[in-house]
């Protein structure tokens, strides 16, 4: 008795088949092969057995065989090749069968369904199973034949004869000899040309059974050793393939031998693939080997790619997003995966050892939130502290990057708020060359807004250390992109609201943002940045006229820093058209500070020792000095 084994029975389990009689063995190829048009007769004599089941086979060329309805003519067919053993009747009706195929047409008439809803001929004898053996190998024999047709890319399939045959082999109820289909299928896919190669690995889930995958899976991974254009097909059928636990294996194994050598395109179907296979056992050889072999393609911004030198370059940053995307998927909610990340990190004891992968898995993982954010706040903090990740790597990560990090944007910046809130020194460095470096990369102002933003929720936030690292760092942006900030100075006008919380060199720095920014708009000017003059103008207008001591040492601060500024000789580039109105703003915020002060002896002690140290510091305009002598004078 033979045992007829399912071809896929996790796909679609199929009604228990049974075969009327053992079914004789397959005819060889020189049977199935040798018949020829110029022998009629055995055409004839396989029509008529088909004929006594109820299927017409001999019509036109341009109309398919009449056939009846499948649960009919198989067991009818079943009975009549059962019925004169010593006759060998299926052998009789293969090599009809070989004959009529050998015309393309006819072929085709085979393979075409014989109704809009029904089965082509060739389907339906697939499921005598006396017959289905011989026919699964002539049909095998027939592809080789049509393996030119590869090149009529995009045509339908019912023109298709290759991707015909392949066809007929998916969702077979049951393989009589599943051994043999398989050895002979692969035979053939490993001299397939490319888009053939492709369909039918990719069917392979659909006409394999279970028992058949060890041989599969070897066979697919000798194949992806001789021709790295097929990894993604190969993927996709592995990841459909219902493997055991040792198979699986097998087949992480194959893919991780491909991360080195596989192309850049093919890069995210392979990290989804092995992500999707992660298990407890294999969870850390899987992160290990994507940390040590993966490599970014190393991408400018596409802004760049407008010019023909670079043109091309901007497809790299495609690709890295692509790889990031398929990390990102692989990673979110993962937590086994991030935590075999994160101890694999840990691990590392030596800045050589850090790779700007790192950088990346870290902002990923971050960017799940929850406990894993705290852990990897906690890692990245640490090895910054340690310096084994060191500003160069972040470098590499950002500049030049600005379309492949804008959709992390929010994660880099929410790293460098944790790292600027550190008490750390160093810490509070790494961040400060963060918010430079983002500010620097996206020009746009959603982003800047975003980033000034948060600086001055760290101004505000009351934590001396922390207060004075965001002033730096205003300071900093200020001093070199003063003109890029005008934009956004309504924003920064927020840092007034703290005044009253800082001490006196915080003040200071408070006055010198401004500053930058009313002398890169100009004071007597409608922009902006004289819109934040105007603003901060009026602030210490107030202040030096407050009878408050602590107001006054504000305004009296703030005043003579503005001075400084609109009225420095060495900063006459920084000015307007007009310098006089500078002058005049000078003179006039100087001659209320003095009068307001001049009956009161703590604020004069104090406004005389800042207007000494203004003019032993700095080289003021001609008629600044002028009203420093006269003043003087008048003591």
């Amino acid at each position: 008795m033979v045992f007829l084994q399912r071809s896929n029975p996790r796909k679609r389990p199929p009604p228990a088949p049974t075969a009327p009689g053992p079914p004789p063995p397959p005819p060889s190829l020189a049977t199935s092969s040798a018949p020829t048009p110029a022998e009629p007769s055995v055409v004839d004599a396989a029509a008529a057995l088909l004929a006594d089941a109820g299927c017409t086979l001999l019509v036109p060329p341009h109309l398919p065989p009449s056939l009846p309805s499948a649960p009919t003519f198989v067991p009818r067919l079943t009975r009549a090749l059962a019925a004169d053993p010593v006759a060998d009747l299926p052998a009789r009706l293969l090599a009809g069968l070989a004959a009529f195929a050998e015309s393309p047409t006819r072929l085709r008439q085979l393979l075409l369904p014989t109704s809009p809803r029904s089965q082509s001929l060739a389907r339906v004898l697939l499921s005598v199973p006396a017959l289905q053996p011989g026919l699964l190998g002539l049909l095998l024999d027939k592809l080789p034949e049509h393996f030119d047709d590869d090149a009529l890319d995009g045509v339908p399939l019912q023109d298709d004869v290759g991707r015909l045959i392949v066809a007929q082999f998916r969702w077979l109820d049951f393989l009589v000899d599943a051994d043999t289909f398989v050895t002979k299928l692969v035979e053939v896919l490993s001299v397939a040309p490319p888009r053939l190669k492709k369909e039918i690995i990719g069917s392979i889930p659909e006409i394999v059974g279970d028992q058949s995958h060890a041989a599969v899976v070897s066979a697919l991974e000798k194949l992806l050793q001789e021709d790295s254009q097929v990894v993604v097909a190969v993927l996709d059928t592995l990841s459909n393939l219902n493997l055991d636990a040792l198979l699986q294996e097998q087949a992480v194994t194959v893919a991780i031998s491909c991360i080195r050598t596989i192309h850049a395109d093919q890069m995210p179907h392979l990290l989804r693939f092995l992500l999707l296979s992660a298990t407890p056992a294999n969870v850390g050889r899987i992160i290990s080997q994507i940390r040590e072999q993966l490599k970014f393609v190393g991408v400018v911004d596409p802004r760049a790619a407008r010019s023909k030198k670079l043109k091309g370059k901007a497809s790299a940053t495609n690709t890295d997003g692509a790889i990031l995307d398929a990390l990102r998927s692989g990673l979110r909610f993962k937590n086994m995966l991030c935590e075999a990340f994160l101890k694999e990190l840990k691990l590392v004891d030596h800045a050589r050892d850090h790779k700007v992968i790192d950088v990346w898995l870290i902002m990923l993982i971050y960017a799940n939130g929850g406990a894993l954010q705290k852990s990897a706040e906690k890692i990245l903090k640490s090895k910054i502290l340690q310096g084994y990740i060191r500003e160069t790597l972040f470098h590499q990560c950002i500049h030049g990057n600005t379309e492949l990090v804008k959709d992390h944007f929010m994660s880099y910046l929410s790293v460098s708020d944790y790292l600027l809130a550190c008490k750390e020194d160093k810490a509070r460095e790494f961040a400060t060359y963060l918010f430079t470096a983002l500010f620097e990369e996206f020009s746009d102002t959603f982003s800047r807004q975003e980033l000034v933003g948060s600086l001055i929720t760290h101004i505000g936030s009351g934590v001396s250390y922390e207060v004075s690292s965001a002033l730096d760092i205003m300071i900093s942006l200020t001093s070199n992109n003063s003109e890029e900030l005008i934009p956004i100075a309504s924003h920064i006008t927020g840092i007034l609201d703290y005044l009253e919380s800082f001490h006196e060199d915080n003040l200071r720095k408070v006055y010198e943002i401004f500053c930058q920014l009313a002398l890169a708009a100009g004071f007597n000017t409608s922009s902006g940045g004289s819109s934040v003059a105007n603003e901060l103008l009026m602030v210490v207008r107030k202040q030096v006229s407050n009878p408050d001591m602590k107001y006054k040492r504000m305004g009296i601060i703030g005043a003579l820093r503005i001075v400084s500024a609109i009225a420095d000789a060495n900063a006459a580039v920084n000015y307007s058209s007009s310098q006089q109105p500078n002058c005049e703003e000078a003179l006039g915020l100087l001659n209320m500070t003095v009068n307001s002060c001049k009956f009161v002896t703590l604020p004069l002690i104090l406004l005389y020792d800042e207007l000494s140290a203004l003019f032993e510091s700095n080289v003021l305009h001609s008629a600044i000095i002028e009203w420093g002598w006269r003043t003087c004078c008048r003591i």
